[in-house]
């Protein structure tokens, strides 16, 4: 996660369309240039022996032809890939700025469009320019390729005259063995042109290995030991956290939660809860210490198997161009309508879905933006729930909901905790207060944990300062 967060979408989905595409090129030029090349000097060499006989000579400035070309257009090689590069480069940020703008249109029109519309235009003159710049370098070199050819064809006229004149060929030899020339020559002259063509397609084959080659996570499928049914819980001892920028999340990390528990992640903006939290179904690794489920560490496991095991729901909703059925069940195919509506109404959704005119058969894809806030995170908590995982981790799930769809939700969860390790991540008192236990953090430390009635018996403690702030600011927006 932590390596795709750096690269932009855009760039990600011009890679997979259109550079991809060089592979294919690449191997067709090979294959067809090559294969078919060799299959029709042979044929030619083959006639010419057989119609007319051999004639050293004219084979012989044929092949040059090859090497004469090559080393005409060989300067222009390096120049066709930096071109073709930032060709591609410019055309994958085009799409960036297109991708960006629709995704975010609500800002762009609530904002005014006009700055959007700029950087559009510039980016697309951009690539329109880088474009243009890479069809003059094809242009250069193939007119300086067809050079090289008219001057071999310029050795064999200068050659030929010499033989009829000398006796050596005839009139009538003059043309046939000419037909055999141009034959023998456009497949070697072809040949010549074809590593500086290559270049191209290279340059787009690299931009598809780039994003092939970045690290991969360090265990997965078929790799590392299989997680069994987790029975006990989640350890940190002493985790520590810094991501690839240099940025530290999070420092001498101790934590324990189990089965059948709800824990509660709580502190301020940018305390590092959701980093903490990131850390159980590897989403990113610990740079320090050592993260255990039921005593297994999580760097020695299969990131299949574990990930299996824990339902995220995310602080931001992520719902799919489906029916709102499958959304729900997105990570449990084999849940049945009844257990997609059980976590529905625990989730506070299905009074809303079922008001809905195709109900759960409603596609996403055409009425996501008639969705409140608060319905799409009901419907990606309900995913979380029908979800089979013992563990299940919330991200903020009660920040879009309101009072009486919270105290419902707080019910389900505490149901669910009765099989499961629950973990929120939240903000409101209601919905940590009835946690088992109370993480606090701050500057990514634990400083505090313990039950809300332990943690605020502190006279002094972080966390009932926190509490009674939240408290304070509650009662002066109610005035």
């Amino acid at each position: 996660m932590t390596t795709l967060e750096d690269q932009r979408i855009g760039d990600s989905v011009f890679r997979a369309l259109y550079d991809t595409t060089s592979a294919s090129l690449l191997l067709e030029a090979l294959a067809i240039g090559l294969f078919s090349g060799l299959l029709g000097v042979a044929a030619s060499l083959a006639m010419m022996q057989v119609y007319y006989g051999a004639a050293p000579e004219v084979i012989a400035l044929a092949v040059l032809a090859c090497p004469f070309t090559l080393l005409c257009v060989l300067p222009f090689a390096r120049m066709a890939r930096r071109r073709s590069q930032a060709s591609r480069a410019s055309g994958a940020n085009t799409t960036s700025n297109i991708e960006e703008g629709m995704s975010n249109v609500l800002a762009v029109q609530s904002l005014g469009g006009n700055r959007e519309s700029e950087r559009f235009r510039r980016a697309s003159e951009e690539s329109f320019s880088r474009f243009r710049r890479e069809s003059l370098v094809k242009l250069l070199y193939q007119q300086v390729g067809t050079l090289a050819f008219m001057l071999s064809q310029v050795a064999f006229f200068v050659l030929m005259a010499r033989r009829v004149i000398d006796g050596t060929f005839s009139a009538g030899d003059y043309f046939v063995v000419a037909y055999y020339f141009f034959v023998l020559s456009a497949t070697f002259a072809a040949w010549g042109y074809m590593y500086t063509e290559w270049q191209v397609n290279i340059a787009g084959l690299r931009r598809v290995f780039f994003l092939m080659d970045l690290e991969a996570e360090s265990a997965g499928t078929g790799r590392g030991v299989p997680l069994p049914a987790v029975r006990q819980g989640i350890a940190m001892e002493n985790v520590g956290l810094v991501y690839p920028d240099g940025r530290r999340a999070l420092a001498n990390v101790n934590l324990e939660a189990r089965l059948g528990e709800i824990v509660a992640l709580v502190g301020p903006t940018g305390a590092g809860k959701t980093s903490l939290a990131y850390l159980v179904p590897a989403f990113v690794r610990a740079t320090e210490g050592a993260v255990a489920i039921d005593g297994i560490d999580v760097e020695a496991l299969s990131v299949a198997s574990l990930r299996r095991q824990v339902s995220y729901v995310f602080q931001e909703t992520q719902l799919f161009s489906d029916s709102i059925l499958e959304n729900i069940r997105y990570g449990n195919g084999s849940a049945n309508r009844e257990q997609v509506e059980a976590a529905a109404r625990a989730a506070g959704a299905h009074g809303f879905i079922a008001a809905l005119p195709e109900g759960y058969e409603t596609n996403l894809g055409t009425v996501t933006s008639k969705l409140s806030v608060g319905q799409k995170q009901r419907i990606a908590i309900a995913r979380g729930l029908v979800r089979d995982a013992p563990i299940l981790i919330l991200d903020e799930p009660t920040s879009a909901l309101d009072p009486e769809t919270e105290a419902h939700l707080v019910d389900a969860l505490q149901e669910a905790a009765k099989e499961k390790l629950v973990m929120v991540i939240a903000h409101r008192l209601s919905t940590i207060a009835h946690a088992n236990r109370i993480y606090f953090l701050e500057a990514g430390e634990i400083r505090e944990s313990g039950s809300h009635e332990a943690l605020m018996a502190k006279p002094n403690g972080r966390y009932r300062r926190y509490v009674t702030m939240q408290s304070g600011g509650a009662d002066r927006s109610g005035q």
